[in-house]
């Protein structure tokens, strides 16, 4: 899983995900049967926690994706799931994450590759490895019990493409 950078309580104990939104995450995981650590790992965009918890600027996304990359190409995933907004445009281009999320729901998706989409930075490796992309909500509205644009829980939206990484791999 790729997320958009660390958090307060993963600055502080210099691990991913481990927070509130994290926890809930992973509660995710492994009721699809997925463990840390053994089933998948964690990583973000950026590395550093930016100031106020701002997003990340383009400047520091970029200074950050070829660490990433390298981790990608060491670790060689069959899918990626992509955390938020940030990850969705970082691997898949430029455009609103439900709409993201939608298409990517869509068979014709699963058989092509947003590659000219995708940040510069990452090409060569999606080009290369083609792994699953699987665009999800960000962690803070499951573990806040926010609506999705449909309705829905994000919540139930984010175990909805677990559940079809699952499937498709």
């Amino acid at each position: 899983m790729i997320g958009e950078a660390p958090g307060a309580d993963e600055d502080a104990q210099g691990k991913g995900f481990i927070g509130r939104a994290g926890r809930t995450l992973h509660r995710l995981m492994e009721e699809h049967g997925l463990r840390r650590g053994i089933d998948y790992g964690c990583a973000n965009i950026v590395r550093c926690r930016p100031p106020e918890n701002r997003k990340p600027t383009k400047e520091e996304v970029g200074n950050c994706l070829s660490r990433l990359s390298e981790t990608l190409v060491r670790a060689k995933p069959d899918a990626l799931l992509l955390v938020g907004g940030t990850a969705v445009s970082v691997f898949c281009g430029p455009g609103a994450l439900w709409g993201r999320i939608q298409e990517a729901n869509r068979e014709e998706y699963r058989t092509r590759n947003p590659l000219l989409l995708a940040h510069q930075a990452v090409r060569e490796y999606l080009s290369q490895y083609r792994p699953l992309l699987v665009p999800m909500p960000h962690t803070s509205p499951l573990a806040w019990n926010r609506n999705a644009p449909d309705g829905r829980k994000w919540a139930e939206v984010g175990a909805e493409q677990i559940r079809r990484m699952g499937l498709a791999l």
